[in-house]
């Protein structure tokens, strides 16, 4: 069939040329035959015979016409193969169409009807009507070359601190990476801006009595509880300062989403009673209304959701820890400031979550935790809600050379990327090595 409408297309082009040549020639007052130029295309849309999710059929392909480019902006769907596709062009004056494909290499004129293997399709010529313009086009189909929805990890480096190690916290501050950590009776540090590699900090300050679950930062500072819930701050991430105390500050929260402006929310005590609290600073509070009896108030995790999309949608969700009688938090807690005062509520953790860490990814919480085999397994709570948690599927399983760990710090940035540091392991050592990992269809230059 091809053969034939080559061999068609060249009487075509025969005929045409021959035509303008005649009336060239004619000298008469007879209206001339305008053959015109245009070889552009103005338009296409696909189909695929077999794709019963209409993947080809809904793609949207660009026309640059400067750069002579045909090309999906959205890459299709990882691992689709279009088999028997159909094209429609919009050509307003063209006479014929040329296909060149590629592995292997071969060119035939279109008739407009057959299907074509645009898997190896590379370039669509267009020839005008007066039989010599033309305009070649390449053609891109872009379709995904991983899996857009596959988490995928990297072992950064398995010595990311010097032993002797006792405790560890690594927080972002100015985008970078500041890890403190307790070597005897001394507190250091590390600063790092890929988590791959550190220098070391000359921390000063920090009392080796120092909460490392308490650490917290801010846009502005970090900040930190000793034993004696005394409040240290350091604006550049080495030299610390004890601030005067208010008021007995027992627990930092973290910065508290608002409607109107957030702030670092607290847990004091006022006249004998624990309050929650908020501060900008620590150099005043506002006094808010009494903490639960069961809300945890030590070695708890926390995570902020903060939807851009919705006004009231700003609350905390909190996980772990140990509550002021010292019990175990076996709740997942949601945070939420309404009317001047701190709203909670609980529900039952369906996952063990004492040791674990919360972290906002991808629109959503998840939750690094333990499960019943001495494993570390990521639940997912769908847009942030705290209530619905499934375990994540194994597009997005940790690796199996992931070693078991409690207390891990584990931060998000801007280009996506997750970086795990640390942890408590299962024999309570500290872990000091550090993971990375980022969603392929999160996956920017």
């Amino acid at each position: 069939m091809n053969v034939k409408y080559f061999t068609w297309c060249l009487t075509v082009l025969t005929v045409l040329l021959g035509i303008i040549a005649f009336s060239s020639c004619l000298n008469t007052n007879d209206t001339e035959i305008e053959f015109l130029s245009d070889a552009q295309i103005y338009g296409i849309t696909l189909s695929a015979a077999y794709d019963s999710t209409r993947t080809l059929a809904n793609a949207k392909f660009s026309i640059d016409q400067r750069a002579s480019l045909i090309y999906n902006r959205d890459s299709l769907d990882f691992g689709f193969e279009p088999k028997e596709a159909y094209l429609s062009l919009d050509l307003r004056y063209a006479a014929a169409v040329k296909f060149y494909l590629h592995n292997p290499d071969s060119t035939y004129f279109w008739n407009s009807t057959d299907s074509v293997d645009i898997g190896r399709l590379k370039y669509i010529e267009i020839y005008a009507q007066d039989g010599i313009t033309t305009k070649k086009y390449e053609f891109r189909l872009n379709i995904h070359q991983q899996n857009p929805h596959q988490l995928v990890w990297t072992q950064l480096t398995d010595n990311y601190l010097p032993f002797p190690i006792d405790a560890q916290k690594t927080v972002a501050f100015n985008n970078r990476f500041y890890t403190y950590y307790k070597s005897g009776q001394n507190i250091k540090g590390v600063v790092s801006s890929d988590g791959a590699t550190n220098t070391p900090l000359e921390v000063s300050g920090l009392p080796p009595t120092i909460q490392f679950s308490s650490i917290v930062s801010t846009p502005t500072a970090i900040y930190a509880l000793d034993n004696s819930y005394s409040v240290y701050k350091t604006i550049d991430g080495v030299l610390w300062t004890k601030l005067p105390e208010i008021y007995q500050v027992k627990s930092i929260y973290g910065i508290l989403p608002s409607v109107a402006t957030d702030s670092i929310l607290t847990a004091i005590y006022d006249k004998e009673t624990l309050k929650f609290a908020k501060t900008s600073d620590f150099t005043s509070f506002h006094v808010m209304n009494a903490i639960p009896t069961d809300f945890p108030i030590t070695q708890f995790s926390t995570a902020n959701i903060k939807d851009t999309t919705i006004f009231w949608r700003k609350y905390m969700l909190l996980v772990g820890g140990k509550n002021a009688d010292n019990s175990l938090n076996s709740k997942i807690w949601i945070i939420q400031e309404k009317d001047d005062a701190i709203l909670t509520s609980d529900n039952t953790a369906p996952i063990p979550t004492q040791g674990s860490t919360l972290f906002p990814y991808d629109q959503n919480i998840y939750m690094l935790t333990t499960s019943t085999e001495n494993k570390n397994v990521l639940y997912i709570s769908e847009k942030g809600n705290g209530i619905a948690w499934h375990l994540a599927d194994s597009l997005q399983a940790l690796p199996s050379t992931f070693n078991y760990r409690t207390n891990a710090s584990i931060i998000a940035d801007e280009k996506n990327y997750i970086r795990i540091f640390g942890g408590t392991s299962e024999r309570q050592t500290e872990l000091t090595d550090v993971w990375r990992g980022r969603l392929n269809r999160l996956a920017i230059n």
